[in-house]
């Protein structure tokens, strides 16, 4: 149960307010997440400007859009998590993985 006091914006809070479960979701992510709004679509962006940056040719993007917009469905939150603290140091260290 969210009590009013862990709430840190208490402007539409009165003892007989009663949320719709999106709100709710929208409250939890601001307090979680620290009100970014991550979905998909920012996720797509922050690869296609990682893209951009690295001219990659339109094949490509095409191809690894398509990869990673499947994956969305495919691949849990956590698994990608998993994943990145597993994996991220040793790409990004330029040494291969041995798992």
């Amino acid at each position: 149960m969210i009590e009013k006091d862990d709430v840190t914006t208490t402007e539409n809070l009165d003892a007989s307010s009663t949320w719709s479960e999106k709100e709710i979701k929208a409250e939890l992510r601001r307090m979680f997440l620290g009100g970014d709004d991550w979905t998909k679509e920012a996720c797509m962006g922050y690869f296609l400007k990682a893209c951009q940056m690295t001219n990659l040719d339109k094949e490509t993007i095409q191809n690894l859009a398509l990869n990673l917009y499947g994956l969305f469905d495919e691949f849990s939150i956590n698994d990608a998590k998993n994943l990145y603290y597993n994996e991220c140091h040793a790409i990004l260290s330029g040494r291969k993985n041995n798992g």
